[in-house]
């Protein structure tokens, strides 16, 4: 569908929605007298980011938004604060340095704040911000590929960097040593994020770069091309797929991906990639559970590697919702492969122990690939790398849900929601402004779900408390999290201020039709 400038919000992001089955909706009316200080917030945030937040530094400025910033300056940090932020370790907050974007741009860590500037048009009328979006988007397809793989500056380990107008890399800011290693060999990682759902708009707005990413997906990503065997890392600059490291929501990032290309294209190639990826996981399949492994681990004494006997489940559920999205874009038969797989995730997923009524419980994070006995849980509040909240799991719970409408998918998401109607988080550790955002979304959802107005009631709650905690009068941009005074995207602040906006509508009786992509 080729979208006009003038449909571009409501058009756009019913396609999105049609594509991942995820549809934040918004049915019912709801009155709360703090709803405009949900929509004062979003836009004060949105304006600030467009005016004080994009790239004015070294000798090109773009329309790049900053992926950290100085909330009192609008400035990228720099000096002491950028040293103050480089010494802050991954047990302080969650977030591993060699992951953060400190002097330039990540877009795949602000795609819910392209989809906030998306909904506000359709929310205001006003199409500067749609078009702002435009611009970032289109610029950094047309301008941050690499010209050997044709894979971009973003995810895990990426970015943009604005001084230097080359890909990042922090590792000049480090002695000679490990980390400065470390460092320097993440830099050349393209590795996805979370999935990217704004692909058809892209296409649209960058026709060649983005056909030309998704075969470099496939070409550069993939290690192996008969087999299909692959690893999350991949060289960005040269040639350099690794393999052994086939996590299932990484392959669900790349079918989605492929998908949406072939469904702009039509070239057969990415009909290969999905088929073949998906037999390589069909393969992988525990002979016992019949889960899919999280990656491969060397066998000892020889140079061989062999499915590793742990399961990331949630990682095989971000895997089946990538396939059913997929499945309506490319042909029949394909399409019902595609569909078989994911089924056999549910049948897994719904038979795991999952307890979300106990204070100690939580959803199966991860678990022994023979047995399916549980060996972690999520946390209710607790975020960081590898970590995911109760309120992340039940959203993806949500839309897998909303896909295949089985019972056992809804059980969940609304005993999770039940979690969250007395738990609050302790302010003084450090809470992420994503982890509000995710509890704020799933009450809101749960509440659309099932009209019970404790769950809206409990969401306005916790957004009145994030008002104050994460959005202090000095400044439009959110905090870090409850004990970081700066802005950083990767700890999801555009969720939260995603999620904000989703219950002004709910209590507006607005039609913003906003996806959930943090899984």
């Amino acid at each position: 569908m080729i979208l006009s400038q003038n449909t571009i919000c409501t058009v756009l992001l019913s396609t999105i929605v049609m594509a991942t089955g995820a549809t934040l909706s918004s049915p019912a009316r709801a009155d709360d007298s703090n709803s405009q200080d949900y929509l004062n917030t979003v836009q004060a945030f949105a304006d600030a980011m467009l005016e004080h937040g994009r790239d004015r530094y070294g000798r090109e400025h773009t329309p790049l938004f900053a992926a950290a910033l100085d909330r009192k300056t609008m400035s990228v940090p720099r000096g002491d604060l950028r040293r103050h932020l480089l010494e802050l370790s991954r047990d302080e907050w969650g977030i591993r340095t060699h992951d953060r974007m400190l002097s330039g741009a990540n877009p795949m860590h602000d795609q819910n704040l392209y989809q906030v500037l998306y909904a506000l048009t359709a929310a205001t009328g006003d199409r500067r911000y749609a078009q702002e979006a435009d611009k970032t988007l289109k610029w950094f397809f047309e301008h941050c590929q690499s010209p050997a793989t044709g894979l971009l500056t973003w995810g895990e380990h990426m970015g943009w960097d604005f001084f230097t107008e080359k890909p990042i890399s922090d590792a000049h800011e480090f002695p000679d040593g490990p980390l400065r290693r470390m460092l320097a060999y993440a830099r050349d990682n393209h590795e996805y994020t979370r999935p990217w759902l704004l692909s058809d708009r892209c296409f649209q707005l960058a026709p060649q770069p983005s056909a030309r990413f998704a075969r470099g997906v496939w070409e550069h990503q993939i290690g192996d091309h008969k087999t299909g065997n692959f690893s999350r890392h991949a060289g960005y600059r040269r040639h350099s797929p690794d393999r052994n490291a086939q996590f299932p929501r990484h392959g669900g990032f790349y079918i989605n991906t492929w998908a949406h290309a072939y469904k702009q294209t039509y070239d057969p190639v990415f009909l290969e990639a999905i088929e073949i990826l998906l037999a390589h996981f069909e393969t992988r399949r525990n002979p016992k559970s019949h889960a899919i492994p999280s990656n491969d681990i060397p066998v000892k004494g020889t140079k061989k590697f062999a499915p590793a006997n742990k399961v990331w489940l949630e990682s095989n559920l971000s895997l089946a919702i990538d396939l059913w999205t997929g499945a309506a874009l490319v042909p029949k038969p394909l399409a019902e492969k595609m569909k078989a797989c994911a089924r056999k995730t549910d049948e897994i997923y719904l038979q795991i122990p999952h307890d979300l009524g106990s204070a100690d419980g939580g959803f199966v994070s991860t678990a022994v690939a023979d047995t399916l006995e549980p060996s972690a849980r999520t946390r209710t509040w607790e975020a960081g790398y590898g970590h995911y909240t109760d309120a992340q799991v039940a959203m993806i719970c949500l839309a897998r849900w909303r896909q295949v409408k089985l019972d056992g998918y809804r059980k969940l998401f609304i005993q999770a929601a039940d979690r969250y109607m007395q738990a609050d988080p302790d302010y003084k550790s450090v809470v992420w402004p994503g982890a509000m955002g995710d509890a704020i979304m799933l009450l809101v959802e749960t509440y659309r779900e099932t009209g019970e107005k404790r769950y809206l009631d409990r969401a306005n709650q916790l957004a009145r408390k994030s008002l104050t905690i994460f959005f202090p009068k000095d400044s439009p941009l959110p905090k870090a999290s409850s004990k970081h005074d700066h802005y950083e995207s990767i700890t999801r602040a555009d969720t939260l201020v995603m999620a904000l906006l989703n219950l002004w509508a709910c209590g507006n009786n607005k039609q913003l039709n906003l996806v959930y992509v943090d899984r």
